[in-house]
């Protein structure tokens, strides 16, 4: 028996070693922790046994790796996932990635600290900002005034500021980015109703049908909704600011009378009958819900195609992903058929879309926007995806109120939960503060800049982020050299804790045969259920470590406002051949997009994306990050408004573009 049991060993080694050297040569895509789980691997050489020990040395490296695309990434798929041999597959690619570095960094540097398993931050909520909560709620009903930049085709047309308030004046230009005061003026001066408009859109998204935005996209409803809003406008009591606003919804989260799939298969969809919070908060104010839109299976990859649905694809050129995992919402937005989308970010899902689509992107506080039925993951929060920071600002007053009997509130409790308000970034009447005359309104504000790894991007991205920087810095901010220890090891733990979290929610579909589930979304289940106890244990500790260095040494004592950096770690992706269909996986391409990702989900903290410019070559979008302390959204909006409107004229996709107001004005 003995000997018989060596031969089998003697023939699971032989068969198992090929495939291994495979493995470690390609590093199989797990999209959406791919930057840490591969940290180590440099130029197809393997240091994951070494460490630079030191808190002050910048770890984070290039990844050089092949892609594999087509049926070669179903059949890698399906020998990673499903075979006899995949045990000993997964646990390989483990292990040679560098997992060993969170244990050692919770032994040496984390002994005495209690793990973290919940980004929880209590704040002591003085008086003062609940009246501001109470008082900036109302803007809801009367109105911002943000005071956005002129938008164009670069041709010499721009665009009127079509402020909120009293102010009635909408642009006719037809290459404008439209907001949610734009819709919001035009019904109140009586140029149209929501139902013509709603109509309008219904064909521009007829018109947009090859970017797949949407998995549930129902015509009929969005015309019972606007006529209802009709209602409310003609009896002069419209709801908010939202009432006939169209709206859409990443498919993560239930929207009553369209299907939810979290963008897998289509049979594996189910109608909904009932909101969730975000989408009866949307529906309460009057917004018109277009529809759900397409996401990447389970949000596993940040490139933003689905092959269950065959896209989303990037409007500004349709041959380049437009990021994800909320690819639809940023599409969305970015093509003018709604000016917000709402999103969800575990990994830069809001952001990197958001980024390479040309949107604002604002992924909140861990808990600050409540909801039900999306993934119960410790790293995912909602967050919307919009044309303006006006935009931004209004659905965050909105939908960041404090829900009872939320998973968060529960957590917590809601004294410790400060309301959304807008302090410092507009006035009691709704009016943008940086509307005062001065040349340095951001004096007092305090970026930090880990430059080693600002500079870790293309030399494009590098230059017009750091000409961001220098701006804020005219405009009176101070620049803080800041540094962030072990980060590499931080980056690690976040993938291990998500990954561990994806591989319990999708664990049923897994199982299930009749589910067919993505190449990159049975490698990510599969390694989900490889970790081990120890390892997410030492993963908490070390998330505990960098709350305690970020949260505390650097936004507390250091006195931080916001921490800078590009958003993605290059320029836009482009799809390598054969992925239509199928998917790729190209864990360079997924490393560098995710490069300034991890951070914010893993400690729970808000982060926005503002677009500061577009490629030299490629005329394809730049976006910026501001990551915050928790609960600290409004400076976050204070800063990036000034970005917002120093930055170069936005300019709309000039072929995949839909001017849903235009022939009403």
């Amino acid at each position: 028996m003995k000997s018989w049991y060596s031969v089998f060993v003697l023939l699971i080694a032989i068969i198992c070693w090929p495939l291994l050297q495979v493995v470690k040569e390609k590093a199989i895509d797990i999209s959406i922790i791919s930057p840490i789980m591969h940290s180590n691997i440099n130029d197809g050489t393997s240091s994951s046994d070494s460490s630079s020990g030191s808190p002050d040395v910048y770890n984070i490296i290039d990844l050089k790796a092949p892609a594999v695309a087509g049926p070669l990434l179903n059949i890698f798929g399906y020998i990673l996932s499903r075979s006899f041999i995949s045990p000993f597959a997964l646990r390989y690619l483990l292990d040679n990635n560098g997992v060993h570095l969170i244990r050692e960094l919770a032994v040496r540097e984390c002994a005495q600290l209690s793990p973290t398993f919940y980004p929880n931050h209590k704040v002591n909520v003085t008086s003062h900002i609940h009246k501001l909560g109470k008082l900036h709620y109302k803007f809801l009903q009367t109105g911002l005034d943000i005071n956005r930049p002129t938008h164009g085709n670069g041709n010499g047309n721009e665009r009127g500021n079509g402020g909120g308030g009293n102010n009635t004046n909408i642009s006719n230009n037809a290459a404008s980015y439209r907001t949610i005061m734009d819709y919001h003026n035009l019904y109140k001066t009586g140029q149209t109703l929501p139902s013509e408009v709603m109509e309008e859109m219904i064909h521009g998204a007829e018109r947009m049908k090859h970017l797949k935005i949407f998995s549930s996209f129902r015509p009929e409803d969005i015309l019972k909704q606007a006529i209802e809003s009709d209602r409310r406008w003609k009896r002069g009591k419209p709801l908010s600011v939202f009432d006939g606003v169209p709206v859409a919804i990443k498919d993560m989260t239930s929207v009553a009378g369209h299907r939810l799939c979290r963008g897998s298969m289509i049979d594996a969809c189910v109608e909904v009958q009932k909101d969730d919070v975000p989408a009866k908060r949307l529906r309460d104010a009057g917004a018109i819900h277009v529809g759900m839109t397409v996401m990447t299976e389970g949000g596993v990859t940040p490139l933003g195609y689905n092959m269950h649905w065959d896209g989303p694809f990037n409007p500004y050129d349709i041959d380049y992903y437009p990021g994800g995992s909320s690819s639809g919402s940023a599409v969305a937005v970015a093509s003018g058929l709604v000016p917000m989308a709402m999103g969800f970010d575990g990994g830069g899902s809001v952001r990197i879309p958001a980024s390479a689509s040309g949107t604002m992107g604002l992924a909140v506080t861990h808990g600050r926007i409540p909801y039900r039925d999306a993934s119960s993951s410790t790293m995912v929060k909602a967050g919307p995806l919009a044309a303006t920071l006006e935009d931004v600002a209004l659905t965050h007053l909105l939908l960041g109120q404090f829900e009872p009997g939320s998973q968060y509130s529960n957590l917590i409790g809601q004294e410790y939960i400060p309301p959304p308000h807008l302090n410092e970034v507009v006035d009691r009447t709704g009016r943008s503060t940086s509307i005062q005359k001065s040349s340095t309104p951001l004096k007092g504000t305090r970026i930090g800049v880990f430059w080693d790894h600002f500079q870790h991007t293309d030399p494009e991205i590098y230059k017009t982020s750091f000409k961001a920087v220098k701006h804020m810095e005219q405009l009176g901010a101070e620049i803080i050299d800041i540094t962030i220890p072990y980060l590499r090891e931080i980056h690690l733990s976040h993938g291990i804790t998500i990954l561990s979290e994806f591989g319990v929610i999708w664990e049923r579909e897994f199982y299930d045969s009749s589910h067919i589930l993505e190449a990159n979304t049975l490698i990510t289940i599969a390694l989900g259920r490889m970790l081990t106890a120890a390892e997410i244990f030492s993963a908490a500790k070390v998330r505990t470590y960098a709350m305690k260095k970020v949260c505390e040494e650097i936004f507390q004592d250091l006195n931080i406002d916001a921490i800078a950096s590009p958003m993605l770690g290059g320029t836009v992706p482009k799809p390598g051949a054969g992925y239509r269909g199928y998917g790729e996986s190209d864990n360079a391409k997924v490393y560098k997009t995710m490069r300034f990702v991890p951070l914010a989900n893993f400690l729970g903290l808000p982060a926005l994306v503002v677009p500061i410019g577009y490629e030299r070559k490629t005329r394809l979008p730049i976006g910026f990050q501001l990551m915050g302390d928790a609960w600290a959204e409004h400076t976050l909006l204070k800063i990036g408004i000034h970005l917002e409107q120093a930055s170069v004229r936005r300019l709309p996709p000039s072929e995949n573009y839909h001017d849903n107001l235009g022939k009403f004005l």
